[in-house]
């Protein structure tokens, strides 16, 4: 059996950096996506992920944005095929974003794509909930 390690290779983006969670550039901004959603060349979301494509919801993180993870806007990740016209911007996996997005983020810009309430919590907020009252409760009792 020969094994084609060139495959494994194909597409330097997404990186997986901590599990469900990606690092990508932006690779432009597309009419073809709504405004609730982001896209990424199919084969690299295959290859390099866990995201199913036209299911998971992500969050999208520029590395100097501070604003809280549950504050951040929710995209559906659609996965990018040959035949769309947007498919040029995402040859290695980057990002493709909604063109009402145009002025927020620079194209090369790399930016983290965070599935992990998809994965992890899947609209499930209690024990979100109960681990932050936990957090605050220690808080004011230490003060």
């Amino acid at each position: 059996m020969v094994i084609d390690y060139r495959v494994w290779t194909m597409y330097r983006y997404p990186v997986e950096v901590i599990a469900d969670t990606y690092l990508t550039k932006v690779g432009g901004y597309s009419y073809e996506l709504d405004r609730n959603e982001i896209g990424i060349n199919a084969k690299a979301l295959e290859i390099n992920t866990s995201i199913i494509a036209n299911e998971t919801l992500a969050t999208l993180k520029r590395f100097e944005e501070i604003r809280p993870y549950f504050l951040r806007r929710k995209f559906v990740v659609v996965g990018i095929e040959e035949n769309m016209d947007c498919y040029e911007m995402t040859p290695n996996g980057e990002v493709v974003l909604p063109e009402d997005l145009e002025e927020s983020m620079e194209v090369g810009e790399s930016v983290i794509v965070n599935t992990v309430e998809a994965f992890r919590i899947d609209g499930d907020y209690s024990k979100v909930v109960r681990a932050i009252k936990w957090r605050l409760d220690s808080q004011i009792t230490r003060n």
